[in-house]
This record gives structure tokens, C-alpha cells and sequence, in this order.
């Protein structure tokens, strides 16, 4: 895939530059030149408003530098720069480069660029309203309280053709920093651009129809004015110290919760027994099993002040007693997530081990007490929340996972293998799904009648916020799709959240997250 960069400006944001310096860097894509016409004046951003985020930025934005200027031109060699001056002869020299995508950035016209390429005129979008103004993204999402912000690709093909989304994402707004939102929109961004030109390179040009949604109607964003910006501002300056005083005066938590008998799960504790920690301790991802008639749920558990968590089993009764917790794994590196699998006769769990960058397997030797590694399944992967399904005599394992600088949040990845201990390799589409509204694994897969579900965490606009439940519609080598159905939220109460959701036998289990008074 040929392509053409046209832009307003070579210094463009960091992020834009390694989006095409990546795709450039797979053996499916070319930058073939780099074109730019200097906007006629430089583009006004309020004093007011860079202000604002200059104090954002040191507050909340980390120091990833996405939005730190780069260089377009370091994406090409001299001879394939390209000056578009106003009476510039460009035509010629854009046609012989056969390009397959333009690639606009700023204020250059797509109506400009219509007939240079052959799949059309390309831009970064943002917001519900996919506009291409990136100094604006995630501005409106922050200022008016949202709980993600929208990106993706628009494609512009001209003509009588309704323009398309490809890639279409959402990430999580930060109600107290735009910067933070941008942030985490940015990283995700950065990935599109090889993405739309790997689908485009395997599918060819009926990807354009069948990978990709109609685009809404563009708009013209503008920045808002002064009186509006002291505004904005002052609403976020009123979320941060809101924030500030919560965070001062309470703790965060995490707990468990089990009942036997039932089937449904609506968010209501009611009826189930809770296992608290002691405070300050987590308790989080819980995991069922049975046992000779005996129950046991294997957890996450976090001590006050430790770096990192470990593996731990309770056994439960049915009159909602419990023992005390056993701690069961523990590893150098942060442990969560135990998921627990069976296969010829041997009990096997497959804990987070993120930190560690690897997915690993662990056999039980003498249950529940002593477990050994067995094998680590992947390596080099910053990976969360794996959970294993067996489908059609193959095995699939879903999970989350980001490279350095993105949220282990947003994007739900899916790899397969012939057994369990096999080879396993990642899916075409990886990522099959972007949405931090319900991408991360909440748990095991299961049937409801026919259908298969998998249920999801809510991961905004807080983490483990609820629990989205989908059913599977496709799930082979080239394809993934799933469809949501319901949510399960917390109801009326101090719980907050919950992001687990799983049932061994008549045993269901679950956890909740709370705020509780620091004194």
C-alpha cells in the first residue's frame, strides 16, 4: 500500500509522525511521499487555553510527550518531499507516485486531494461528531463530563460515495484532565493507521464497504471563546479538587461476594454472603470451583502497602461461612486473574502476569494449597485478564492487551492454539475489539441456551465500573464479532463497581468495589 502524507505542516504531533513510521516499518506499507502546503497563517490557539493545558499537562499528563512536536520529513527521503506552493504544478508528481491512500493533515481540502489515490482521501477523526480538528480532541468529552472519547479513520472516497469510519475506537475521558484523555486517545491512535492498511492490503477494496461504518455528516469545530474557556476551565478546576478531597478522605477497596443457587446476576449484592478484607486490603477476580462437594473461589489478594499482589483460596459453605484465606501463588512479579481450566484430568490456573510480560500456566500439584509452572504460553506481551474457551475442538484465549504508554483497558486481543500447551498464535484482526466501555475479560465464557456469552468489564468512567455481557456471533480464524445484550451495573448502595462475573456449579461468585472513610 502506497502512501501519500499531505499536510498543512511538517511539524506535526509526535504520535501522528510514529503512526506513519509504523505502518511504514510493516511489509505491507509504503510512504511514498510526503507533501505540504503551509496553511496561509499559523493556526491560533487561545492563550488562555494553552495555559490551561501547559498546567494540565504537568498535573496529570504524564511524560509520554504524545502531543510533543515531530517531523514528517524524517518519514522520507529528500527526493520524496514534496513543497505544494500555490502555483505549484502538483498533479503530475502525486500521479507518478501510484498512491493507494491520501493521507490529510490539517488544514488541507479533501475535495483538493479527490483523484490522487485510489482509495481516497484518509483523516484521524475524534468525537461522537468525527471531526478531523485533532487540537480539539477530547476537549468536549473532558469539559462536559463524558465518559470516552471517539477516534478512528475517516474516509473520504468523492464523488456520490457517503464518506466511512474504519477503525472505529473509544477510550476513556478523564472528567478532571483533558490531558489525560488525549493521552490515552493518542497512544491508541497511533496503531490506526497500520491497521486500516493491513485490512486493506489482505480484503482489498471491498474492505472499504465491509470493514468500515457510515460516517455522520462533517463539522466545523472551532475553539471555543474566552468566556466560554474561563468557563471549561473553571468546571475541571472544580472536578480536581473535588477529587482531591475524596481521595484524602477515603479509601479504595475491593471485595467478595458468593451465593448458591440462582441463576441471573442483576448487580444487586442481595442475597449474597460477603468476604471482606481486612482495611486497606484487596480482595478482587474471583474464581470458583468444586471439589468433592466442597467449594473453593481463588482470588487476587493485595496487602496494605505491598507492591504487588499474590494468588489466594478460601473454601466456602453454604451458610456463608468461609476459611481463612490461603495464600496459594506468589511470584516476584504482580499475580491477579486466576483463571482455572481443566484438560486430561489436570487442574490448571493461568494467573495475570502483565508485569512480567508473559502469559503463563501453572498445574496444580496438591490442590488447592501447592501449584507448579508448567509452561509460560506467550512471551513478550503485555498482556491482562487471559481467559481460555474451547470451541470446535480448538482453543481460544482472549485478553487484553497494549504496547508501552496505552491502557490495558481498551483493546481486547484473541489468540488460538490446537491444545492447550500448543502453539499459540495471534488472531488476523487483532485488536478484534476497542472500546474501553467493555473490551477487558470479566470472566469466564459461558452458554445461555445456544448462545455463547462473554462477559466484559465497564471500564469507565471508572475501572471495573460494571460488567457488559455479549454474545458471540463469529468466532474463527477471520473473523471475531460479538454483540452486547445486557449490563450489569451496581444497584442503589455503596457499591461502585464490580468486574468479575463467574459460576462453578450453583456457586456464583463475584466483587464489589467501595469507597469507605480512611478514619
Amino acid at each position: 500500500m502506497r502512501v501519500g502524507v499531505f499536510a498543512d505542516s511538517a511539524r506535526q504531533s509526535r504520535w501522528i509522525v510514529e503512526a506513519f513510521a509504523r505502518a511504514a516499518s510493516e511489509n505491507f506499507a509504503e510512504i511514498a511521499l510526503v507533501a505540504v502546503r503551509p496553511r496561509p497563517a499559523p493556526l491560533q490557539v487561545p492563550l488562555l487555553w494553552r495555559a490551561y493545558r501547559r498546567a494540565d499537562r504537568a498535573f496529570f499528563g504524564g511524560d509520554s510527550g504524545w502531543d510533543a512536536p515531530g517531523d514528517l520529513n524524517m518519514l522520507v527521503a529528500r527526493e520524496r518531499r514534496l513543497a505544494l506552493g500555490p502555483h505549484t504544478r502538483w498533479r503530475p508528481c502525486v500521479s507518478e507516485a501510484r498512491l493507494d491512500v491520501a493521507f490529510a493533515l490539517g488544514d488541507v481540502a479533501d475535495a483538493e486531494l479527490e483523484g490522487v489515490a485510489r482509495h481516497g482521501v484518509w483523516r484521524f477523526c475524534f468525537g461522537e461528531d468525527q471531526n478531523t480538528f485533532e487540537p480539539l480532541a477530547g476537549m468536549r468529552e473532558s469539559v462536559a463530563g463524558h465518559n470516552v472519547v471517539a477516534s478512528g479513520i475517516r474516509i473520504h472516497r468523492g464523488g456520490d460515495k457517503p464518506d466511512r469510519i474504519a477503525h472505529a475506537s473509544w477510550s476513556r475521558a478523564f472528567a478532571f484532565s483533558v490531558a489525560r484523555g488525549r493521552e490515552a486517545t493518542f497512544a491508541k491512535a497511533s496503531e490506526f493507521v497500520a491497521r486500516a492498511l493491513r485490512d486493506l492490503h489482505h480484503d482489498g477494496a471491498r474492505w472499504l464497504e465491509s470493514g468500515t461504518q457510515p460516517a455522520r455528516e462533517p463539522v466545523a469545530p472551532r475553539f471555543p471563546g474566552e468566556l466560554a474557556l474561563i468557563r471549561d476551565i473553571s468546571t475541571l478546576g472544580a472536578r480536581v479538587a473535588r477529587r482531591a478531597a475524596q481521595r484524602a478522605m477515603t479509601l479504595d477497596t475491593w471485595s467478595l461476594a458468593f451465593r448458591f443457587g440462582g441463576e441471573s446476576f442483576d448487580g444487586s449484592l442481595e442475597g449474597f454472603h460477603r468476604l471482606e478484607p481486612p482495611k486497606g486490603w484487596f480482595w478482587a477476580d474471583p474464581f470458583p470451583i468444586e471439589r468433592n462437594g466442597r467449594h473453593y473461589i481463588f482470588f487476587e489478594e493485595q496487602p496494605l502497602g505491598a507492591p504487588k499482589a499474590h494468588i489466594s483460596v478460601v473454601e466456602v459453605g453454604r451458610d456463608g461461612s468461609a476459611s481463612r484465606p490461603v495464600k496459594v501463588l506468589e511470584r516476584a512479579y504482580h499475580l491477579s486473574y486466576p483463571f482455572l481450566v481443566e484438560e486430561g484430568g489436570e487442574l490448571y490456573m493461568i494467573p495475570e502476569t502483565a508485569q512480567n510480560h508473559t502469559i503463563e500456566v501453572y498445574r496444580c500439584v496438591d490442590f488447592p494449597n501447592e501449584w507448579k509452572l508448567e509452561r509460560v504460553l506467550i512471551e513478550g506481551v503485555c498482556a491482562v485478564d487471559a481467559t481460555l474457551h474451547r470451541e470446535d475442538g480448538r482453543w481460544w484465549m482472549f485478553c487484553n492487551a497494549a504496547a508501552p504508554g496505552e491502557d490495558l483497558n481498551n483493546e481486547l486481543h484473541l489468540f488460538s492454539a490446537a491444545s492447550l500447551m500448543g502453539e499459540w498464535t495471534p488472531h488476523r484482526r487483532n485488536p478484534v475489539k476497542s472500546d474501553v466501555r467493555s473490551s477487558r475479560p470479566a470472566g469466564a465464557l459461558f452458554r445461555r441456551g445456544e448462545a455463547l456469552m462473554r462477559p466484559g468489564q465497564i471500564c469507565t468512567p471508572l475501572y471495573g465500573a460494571g460488567i457488559a455481557l455479549h454474545r458471540v456471533t463469529r468466532l474463527d480464524a477471520e473473523e471475531y464479532r460479538e454483540e452486547e445484550e445486557s449490563r450489569i451495573v451496581p444497584k442503589a448502595g455503596a457499591t461502585l463497581g464490580i468486574h468479575t462475573l463467574n459460576r462453578a456449579g450453583e456457586l456464583t461468585v463475584t466483587d464489589a468495589f467501595e469507597r469507605r472513610p480512611r478514619f
